[in-house]
């Protein structure tokens, strides 16, 4: 239930159109007011014809609610009245998706991109889909696709992920580097690219990644083991072991960064510290 703040308000919201509710909703969903966007499309669509877009729009404002089930019923409501739209059908698929039905999802995407027009978003979120089903080939194509539409960031981030899932790290660092191109301050990309740079053992171009990465979005957290990983490869193991402390103030029991720890501490002549974490590193307590 709503409550009514103001009842000259309300008796003038008695006399409102179907489109004057839907504008009213526009508006109080720009502003964040969900539950009364909410409340202003559902009194669009009660007092008038079934449109596609007050039904989309709805759709919206449950997903951003996190209701996604009634943000997919919402979203098939506006594919039913509208079949022709690409961004009906992609934001069913998105709320299929979070819903844990796939195939459903793959459907209502392939819908979307069958309608035309701007369908980049469709191809992306496909391709993530078969990405995470280990269909590398077709992820490949959606993602492929979506830049030809699009060519941003985003796009090239994703291809870069699946070749170096696959172990292609010479394509993988590629895009990468594309993607970093055209957004330089996108930290995810550098971050990526370290970690490509870091597995072809080229560990002062990933050192100097790694902390770009980490100065754009300090939450990249992980960055401060390899940049670890990469000083003690470098010979560095006094700024190394600084680095590792760093990420094992973050994952005290990660068994990895134990390791890695003990190693630069041999490395230092400081075994006694280096046993300790060895035997952390092999789940024996301190």
């Amino acid at each position: 239930m709503f409550a009514d703040t103001n009842n000259s308000a309300s008796l003038e919201q008695g006399d409102w159109s179907p489109e004057r509710w839907f504008e009213h909703g526009r508006t109080s969903e720009a502003e964040g007011r969900f539950p009364e966007a909410e409340r202003a499309y559902r009194e669009s669509l009660a007092q008038g014809e079934p449109v596609a877009e007050r039904f989309y729009r709805l759709g919206c404002v449950l997903r951003k609610a996190s209701r996604i089930s009634e943000a997919a019923d919402s979203f098939e409501q506006a594919v039913k009245v509208d079949p022709g739209s690409a961004r009906y059908w992609t934001n069913l698929g998105a709320a299929l998706d979070d819903l844990g039905r796939p195939g459903e999802a793959e459907k209502a995407y392939g819908r979307a991109i069958r309608a035309g027009g701007e369908v980049w978003q469709a191809q992306n979120n496909l391709g993530a889909l078969y990405a995470d089903q280990g269909r590398t080939r077709e992820a490949l194509r959606c993602f492929e696709a979506a830049i030809e539409t699009r060519p941003d960031a985003e796009g090239f981030l994703n291809i870069g992920l699946v070749h170096f899932h696959a172990a292609d790290f010479e394509q993988a660092l590629e895009r990468f580097e594309q993607a970093s191109s055209l957004e330089p301050d996108h930290a995810v990309a550098h971050y990526h690219a370290a970690l490509t740079l870091h597995k072809k053992g080229v560990s002062r171009e990933a050192l100097a990644r790694f902390r770009r990465a980490l100065q754009l979005d300090a939450r990249l957290v992980r960055s401060h083991f390899y940049m670890g990983t990469c000083l003690h490869h470098l010979g560095r193991f006094d700024d190394a072991l600084t680095s590792l402390r760093r990420a094992l103030d973050h994952w005290p029991d990660d068994a990895r960064v134990h390791y890695q720890t003990a190693l630069t501490l041999d490395a230092l002549e400081l075994h006694q510290e280096a046993r300790r974490h060895y035997r952390l590193a092999r789940g024996e307590g301190s």
